[in-house]
């Protein structure tokens, strides 16, 4: 494949890019563990997103290779495939699982009440990526949660677990089938464990 673009992103910062069908995006851990709360629109018309409840009822909650993820209500239409995943994805007795489409984003409001933080989550953080496509803080949704380890205990409690199974150098691809705004945020918050590492982006054109 030739490789179009490449750049990272910091713990705490975010960036909005386009995405062309038939291309691959790979997101890559450089030097390990670092969540990515990942946002995607239709280039062409932006209220039709990614939808993660739609996502999770033709899929599963925690998705890999093989996998797809759809637009939100009333499109529901295949808006990427997975199609590669260098995770281990190792077993742990809780069940926690790598990368899932259930869990929602962290946000100011959210990090006060956790960590007494006043600073940005990812709401904030995905708002500010999304701005240069003129699109405003009520268009940032319910993320796919990359890299990030959850489960769901047997009362419905959601929890996610550390250490992270993510290695340095692992990464997920992905082939957008429509023309994509894509938003990350590098989570701030404590589920990529300790230390400040980057996320990276690949973008690829596979002719």
């Amino acid at each position: 494949m030739d490789l179009l673009d490449s750049f990272l992103i910091s713990k705490g910062d975010g960036r909005a890019f386009v995405v062309q069908a038939g291309q691959r995006l790979r997101l890559t851990q450089p030097e390990g563990p670092q969540v990515i709360d990942f946002d995607a629109f239709n280039l062409d018309n932006p209220r039709e997103h990614l939808g993660s409840s739609v996502t999770r009822r033709r899929e599963k909650i925690h998705i890999t290779a093989g996998n797809t993820l759809w637009t939100c209500p009333p499109w529901e239409r295949e808006m990427m495939d997975i199609v590669a995943d260098t995770v281990r994805h190792t077993t742990v007795p809780s069940g926690a699982i790598t990368h899932d489409i259930f869990s929602g984003r962290c946000s100011r409001a959210s990090r006060i009440v956790r960590y007494g933080d006043d600073s940005p989550g990812c709401q904030e953080i995905l708002a500010k990526a999304i701005e240069p496509f003129g699109l405003t803080e009520d268009y940032v949704h319910d993320p796919f949660n990359i890299f990030m380890r959850t489960g769901v205990h047997p009362d419905g409690i959601v929890f996610w677990d550390l250490p992270n199974d993510v290695a340095p150098g692992d990464y997920i691809e992905l082939a957008p089938r429509m023309p994509c705004i894509v938003a990350i945020s590098a989570c701030p918050g404590r589920s990529s464990g300790e230390g400040s590492r980057p996320v990276g982006v690949e973008i690829y054109d596979p002719a």
